[in-house]
């Protein structure tokens, strides 16, 4: 028997071999479980503690309240002073950076720790979450510089994840608020340098990290045209990557004509992606709302009346070739109806009304065929127009 196509364990029965065997682990882990739910009733925040919390996050890494436990350990080890490496007669400079040695080894050993977890259990959320508290807390006590190198480096370990998952919304989550953390930190970084130095910004000063996040999903959805994950971060870098840019509007406007460029080809390739299309349809929506204009200057794209007709006509131009083609293709025809909406709404001499109205109620009836489960939808839109 299977389930979502995964085939189910037998269930045959067991042997009294395999019961007792399976008893015997039941009893060692109640036991571990009592053992560390003491400690943690008697505040002991010790390695010893730290030892006992991983041989039972390692069996159940969803015991939540284990985590917490093991956060409070860390941070008293962090300050406490046996962790610390003292020797009289140092220098005060060598002591503090004693320090920072230790509290480096303690922070990357927890970094270490989780990741054949993450191997293992890749969607558990309290292992990403205590991660992060691992990164905050070493952004905390430990100097500026070496927390950066500790960021950075977790960029390596969601490149992995994503390169075995690329559609993983998860990793590209906790990606983007590690770009995020990275470049608060970068920003702190030179603020510093400024006071210290009192000039103006360095040659090799690091700057956002938006384009090279754009760059990394161009490369991903060339990989996978299917990565909804994708093609929804680049929506979201585009509007400040075009601002660093400094951007001038006609800049915009062959930003904008690459993209539905690529776009037009990318549902060429498959007009059945729902990721495609949804791309295509913030690009559309974005450019040329109907509520928008040049001079408003939070616009992404800012256009006239007439280049968002223009765009639009353009748009219906090729989805009409591709229908003929894929007569039968929901997605296309849904976009289609939404294409010829917003160009009824924004207008424009070109523009004949009456003309879009008739082709979407025949996209509308076609949808009622290919569509019937939300026939009522469509028939009722169809009224409407």
């Amino acid at each position: 028997m299977t389930s979502h196509g995964v085939p189910r364990a037998s269930t045959a029965p067991r042997t009294a071999q395999a019961i007792e065997e399976d008893r015997v682990k039941i009893d060692a882990y109640n036991a571990l479980v009592g053992e560390v739910q003491g400690l943690k009733a008697s505040k002991t925040y010790t390695k010893a503690s730290l030892l006992s919390t991983s041989s039972l996050l390692e069996q159940n890494p969803e015991f939540n309240t284990i985590w917490n436990f093991r956060r409070r350990i860390v941070l008293h080890l962090l300050t406490s002073p046996e962790e610390v490496a003292q020797s009289e007669g140092t220098e005060e400079e060598k002591e503090e950076k004693e320090k920072e040695e230790n509290k480096l080894s303690l922070l990357s050993s927890e970094l270490t720790f989780l990741l054949p977890l993450l191997q293992k259990f890749p969607k558990c959320y309290w292992i990403w979450n205590y991660r992060l508290f691992i990164l905050q807390t070493a952004s905390e006590k430990l100097s500026l510089v070496t927390a950066l190198k500790l960021w950075k480096a977790e960029m390596g370990l969601v490149n992995k994840m994503l390169s075995r998952d690329s559609r993983n919304f998860h990793g590209w989550g906790y990606r983007r608020y590690l770009v995020q953390s990275i470049e608060k930190l970068q920003e702190q970084q030179r603020s510093e340098e400024k006071e210290e130095k009192s000039s103006g910004k360095d040659d090799d000063e690091e700057e956002s990290l938006v384009e090279q996040e754009f760059a990394y999903t161009t490369a991903m959805y060339g990989k996978d045209l299917s990565n909804f994950s994708a093609w929804h971060n680049r929506s979201k870098l585009i509007p400040r990557m075009l601002t660093e840019r400094g951007a001038t509007l006609e800049e915009r406007i062959t930003f904008l004509d690459g993209e539905l460029g690529e776009m037009q080809t990318a549902v060429y390739t498959d007009p059945y992606d729902q990721s495609i299309q949804l791309y295509n349809h913030w690009l559309l929506l974005e450019s040329c709302s109907p509520n928008s204009s040049p001079s408003d200057t939070s616009e992404v794209f800012p256009l006239a009346t007439d280049q968002k007709s223009e765009t639009l006509l353009r748009t219906l131009d090729w989805m009409r070739e591709l229908l003929e083609e894929e007569p039968e293709c929901r997605l296309l025809l849904e976009e289609m109806i939404f294409v010829g909406g917003l160009l009824r709404a924004v207008g424009g001499g070109d523009v004949d009304d009456e003309g879009v109205r008739a082709d979407m109620q025949a996209w509308l009836e076609k949808l009622m065929e290919v569509d019937p489960m939300r026939g009522g939808r469509w028939r009722e839109m169809k009224d409407k127009l």
